[in-house]
């Protein structure tokens, strides 16, 4: 007896369909398609569809008190990134206490300049929030946690 065709049509059907790696293949065909399509249209080539740090700002109108008082935080928050950077190395008791004294003298300044800003100037409460960190910070140090 002679079999020719042991397992009939069915064999057939399944040996013709796509392997496993080629169906992978077209799925990540029709994904890509799709996410292209959701994406929409890129940015416009030399634009950056960010904004660059100061440019928001300089497009707002700010009066001179909070354009003290932003420069003022900024340097604050240099300060303390200055304080980060001296830690890192274990640096002096004498650096340590300079900085903490123009960390006292920033946030007075800050404290000064938010009692003139207007009755609730978002810019108020980021003062505060540069103000505690410094004068904790200045705390730490002049009580001696990082010598």
């Amino acid at each position: 007896m002679k079999v020719e065709n042991p397992f009939g049509t069915l064999f057939d059907q399944i040996a013709s369909k796509k392997s496993g790696a080629e169906k992978a293949d077209t799925n990540r065909k029709n994904f890509s398609e799709i996410l292209e399509k959701a994406k929409g249209p890129g940015p416009t080539e030399g634009k950056s569809p960010l904004a660059a740090p100061g440019e928001i700002v300089s497009k707002m109108e700010l009066t001179s008190v909070q354009k003290k008082a932003l420069s003022r935080g900024e340097e604050t928050l240099t300060l303390l990134g200055h304080l980060a950077g001296l830690l890192e190395k274990s640096a002096d008791s004498s650096s340590l206490e300079s900085i903490a004294g123009a960390l006292d003298s920033n946030s007075s300044e800050l404290l000064a300049l938010k009692t003139k800003l207007e009755q609730g100037d978002p810019l108020a409460k980021t003062i505060d929030e540069i103000t505690v960190l410094s004068m904790v910070e200045k705390i730490k140090i002049t009580r001696g946690d990082y010598t």
